[in-house]
């Protein structure tokens, strides 16, 4: 006949000796044969009330063995709930005070911490009950080794949370951090969350390897296949190394911003993002540029965007029969510069004539434009300073000249008359 499923569990605890079973009964007998001899099938019957009873001398065993420390384990338990309340008021009140004064470490640590200091308040006292219920007398060998396992679980748990509150204060000083870079120069958006994201993961790494070594694991085998593993995969992918280390030297010496035009090895755009493996370009026919990082170590980098000033440098040629007028041409061209609201006359400014070209006289006129003025400005400016050099060129008679050749013939050619055929 078939047991109940907890019969049939009581049963092989009882097997195994692990728990003793009271009364097995016979509960009923099925004859095998009307011709033979009776066969009888007994069947045990778990015993609920005796497993009951036996459940109960443990409990009442476990309270009279322990009677002496529930009262210290209250104790315990009250202290840590009276230390989360004051701990946790003390520094929300001490953060949000530094947090009112603008931009305060300490206000910062001390919001960050609040939530680990009272997890930790919690698993100290919850350790200390478990270990003063499970083993009350440590001086057995037994509750020796439980006290030993308490501690490595306690001290695990302080290290989880104190890897915790170090993740929290990066991740706000990351904010307060971004806060200050989308509103000013001082710091770079993309750098702000590469370093952080760095840190948080070195964190995180750090504390699992030093509570893995708290529980006595030996990370000496660890360590070493780590760092041989990295040692091969260092010249397995020289060049994927090549661009984080660029990305990172890019994030940290910041030559360039997203935003900004940029040309390096005759690539010219504006940047669209700063990645730790590339960076992405959009050139100024708007089709989109990836460059590895790696180009930017090897390669000169010119930001456009960063000119303080925008040079306008052009040539003019008048031709040789107004070599006359070269000279006042220069010097009004030169005063009209310097009377010009949007040159700067102070910086570098040059009007010289400086070449007897093929079919002209070269006049170079170079110049600066006031700090500030974008390559829109520069573009308007040198086409008025044209416009101006032209009207200054035709004021004084002479006139721009263009590739001609003169032929000299010193005599008159005379021809041949071909004779007569009649």
């Amino acid at each position: 006949m078939a047991r109940w499923p907890l019969q049939a569990f009581a049963r092989q605890l009882t097997l195994r000796g692990d728990l003793e079973l009271g009364t097995v009964c016979p509960i009923m007998t099925t004859p095998a044969n009307t011709n033979s001899n009776a066969n009888t099938t007994v069947s045990d019957e778990f015993d609920l009330s005796g497993s009951l009873s036996a459940a109960q001398d443990w409990f009442m065993n476990f309270i009279d063995t322990r009677q002496s420390v529930f009262i210290p384990c209250l104790v315990v338990i009250g202290i840590a709930f009276i230390l989360h309340i004051v701990v946790g008021w003390l520094l929300a009140r001490y953060a949000n005070r530094m947090n009112r004064d603008g931009f305060q470490w300490t206000g910062i640590m001390a919001s960050s911490l609040s939530l680990p200091v009272g997890l930790a308040i919690w698993a100290m006292a919850f350790t200390m009950v478990a270990r003063m219920l499970i083993a009350p007398d440590p001086t057995k060998a037994e509750a020796a080794i439980l006290v030993t396992r308490i501690a490595q679980v306690r001290l695990g748990i302080i290290l989880i949370l104190l890897g915790w509150f170090l993740v929290r204060t990066v991740r706000r000083i990351e904010k307060k951090c971004a806060e200050i870079a989308m509103h000013s120069d001082k710091l770079d958006l993309t750098a702000v969350h590469a370093v952080a994201n760095f840190l948080v993961v070195f964190i995180w790494l750090m504390t699992i390897l030093i509570a893995a070594q708290s529980y006595g694991m030996d990370m000496t085998a660890i360590l070493t296949l780590g760092g041989a593993s990295a040692f091969a995969l260092s010249f397995a992918f020289q060049d994927v190394f090549k661009n984080l280390f660029g990305g990172v030297m890019i994030l940290f010496s910041r030559p360039f911003r997203v935003g900004e035009a940029v040309e390096v090895n005759n690539l010219a755009g504006s940047i669209e993002k700063i990645g730790i493996y590339q960076t992405r370009m959009r050139g100024w026919d708007k089709v989109p540029i990836i460059i590895p990082n790696s180009m930017f170590l090897t390669n000169a980098i010119k930001n456009i965007t960063g000119i303080s000033q925008r040079k306008i440098q052009f040539v003019i040629g008048l031709r040789y029969q107004d070599f006359d007028q070269i000279k006042p041409v220069v010097q009004e061209v030169e005063t009209a510069l310097k009377s010009h609201s949007d040159v700067d006359g102070d910086g570098l400014l040059r009007v010289v004539f400086n070449n007897f070209g093929d079919s002209s006289l070269d006049i170079a006129i170079t110049c600066l434009t006031q700090a500030g003025a974008s390559a829109g400005d520069a573009a308007n400016l040198q086409q008025e300073l044209m416009i101006k050099v032209g009207e200054i060129v035709a004021a004084h008679g002479a006139d721009f000249a263009f590739p001609t050749q003169t032929l000299d013939i010193p005599a008159p050619i005379e021809t041949a008359s071909k004779p007569d055929s009649k």
